[in-house]
């Protein structure tokens, strides 16, 4: 199987997942990482956070999946527009208020 080589290799935090998968492979086929890491020129610590993650992702050891962490990643975006939006309404709320009087108070007291 031939693998990126080192003037092939990937800028970091931009591999393709097939490309993650090829070196998970390596590594199952009882390859030493050190090694792998070498002839790739990726991390030996890079390949050991993939395995990791992917154990996670296959249910082997407990913690948040990569699924699991986008969707957290996309929750937390959305409340933060949500509060952005909702605190843009409060100001104009709070500026309408100050120009324009309530009905009420525009009626003379009797």
């Amino acid at each position: 199987m031939r693998l990126q080589t080192l003037k092939e290799a990937p800028v970091p935090g931009s591999c393709p997942a097939e490309f993650r998968r090829k070196v998970l492979n390596l590594v199952e086929a009882g390859r030493p990482i050190r090694q792998i890491a070498h002839d790739l020129g990726i991390s030996e610590q890079t390949i050991y956070v993939w395995r990791r993650q992917h154990l996670i992702d296959t249910g082997q050891l407990p913690a948040p999946t990569s699924e699991d962490q986008t969707e957290l990643v996309a929750a937390r975006r959305r409340i933060a527009e949500l509060e952005a939006e909702l605190a843009v309404h409060r100001r104009a709320a709070e500026l309408i208020g100050k120009v324009v009087p309530p009905k009420d108070a525009s009626r003379p007291s009797r």
